[in-house]
């Protein structure tokens, strides 16, 4: 699809002195710190919505789902418009502007859809895309990849690559900005995060980026390469997911948000430096004894991002 990098021509006058060779070597690097995170350091990034990904709230229809999250003092909705989700992907055109509507009579707004598409050869993609960017809604999450058992990542990647790039480019033609979903676990394409990296700069587009989870980030991040990754994949974080864990018998237990090891803020931190200001997007993994305890867990890890986010710089 030839994603091309621009690359900028070294100064060759051998008029020009150390001292102002030195110089404009400097001023090249701050440009292209600043081009690479797109985001100048005196611009103040505008404050994340706190949104709730509908998957732990689909036995509620468009109506309860959007007043239910109006009490929990949400801004927003992750919307799940996939198979099994609240809005189907072959009535995508109909009922996504009923959701909506639903949702935004109630003052909250839906910022981000979770799909599951993973190519522009997708017959859902371009319904989905199209329906989503009439009604105004910027970002979607994306479907995963997988690695073979046996196979080497490397030699494996260039054509995950191409399958991203080829829906990066019907979001492009919608104003979409699609998000690759980091998971933790064996053969996910993503989950130690280099790979994704190195994807997203292949491909080289504002189209499509990183949806950021901080909690499988932390689980395959270990003790440090979880900052290391945050750093390394914060100018292409777009969207983020939110959720916590601890470690019990050497497997992953979820805990609510804030009771485990995930570091939210220090996350928070490091994308708000990029100037990162989409849509967060709270999971919950975990059981809880009924429907009534999970919204109350809902209402009491808003108050946690919320709280991570102002501890982070945000307003």
């Amino acid at each position: 699809m030839g994603w091309a990098h621009s690359e900028g021509k070294p100064m060759s006058s051998s008029r020009v002195s150390r001292r102002n060779f030195m110089t404009a070597a400097a001023a090249a690097g701050a440009a292209l710190a600043l081009h690479r995170t797109g985001w100048a350091q005196q611009e103040s990034p505008a404050t994340p919505p706190v949104c709730v990904f509908s998957k732990h709230l689909e036995h509620l229809d468009y109506a309860e789902l959007a007043k239910t999250c109006r009490d929990l003092r949400l801004d927003g909705v992750d919307l799940t418009v996939r198979r099994g989700g609240h809005v189907l992907p072959e009535n995508v055109a109909e009922d996504l502007p009923r959701a909506v509507e639903a949702i935004r009579a109630e003052g909250l707004d839906v910022p981000m859809i979770t799909t599951r598409l993973s190519s522009g050869e997708d017959p859902e993609a371009r319904p989905i895309l199209e329906a989503a960017s009439q009604l105004g809604i910027r970002y979607f999450r994306c479907g995963t990849f997988g690695y073979s058992a046996d196979g080497h990542p490397a030699d494996e990647l260039p054509a995950f690559t191409e399958e991203l790039g080829s829906l990066t480019e019907v979001a492009a033609e919608f104003n979409m900005i699609g998000g690759y979903h980091n998971h933790s676990g064996r053969n996910y394409v993503g989950a130690p995060l280099w790979d994704l990296y190195t994807m997203l700069e292949d491909i080289g587009s504002e189209s499509m980026g990183s949806n950021f989870d901080v909690g499988h980030a932390t689980i395959e991040g270990g003790l440090g390469g979880w900052q290391i990754n945050a750093r390394l994949m914060a100018p292409h974080v777009k969207m983020m997911a939110v959720k916590d864990f601890s470690w019990e018998n050497q497997r992953v237990r979820w805990v609510p948000l804030g009771e485990g090891h995930v570091e939210l803020a220090e996350f928070l931190k490091i994308f708000r430096g990029t100037g990162f200001s989409g849509p967060v997007s709270m999971h919950f993994e975990y059981r809880t004894a009924s429907k009534e305890t999970l919204l109350e867990e809902i209402r009491k890890a808003g108050i946690t991002l919320r709280a991570a986010l102002k501890e982070a710089g945000y307003a």
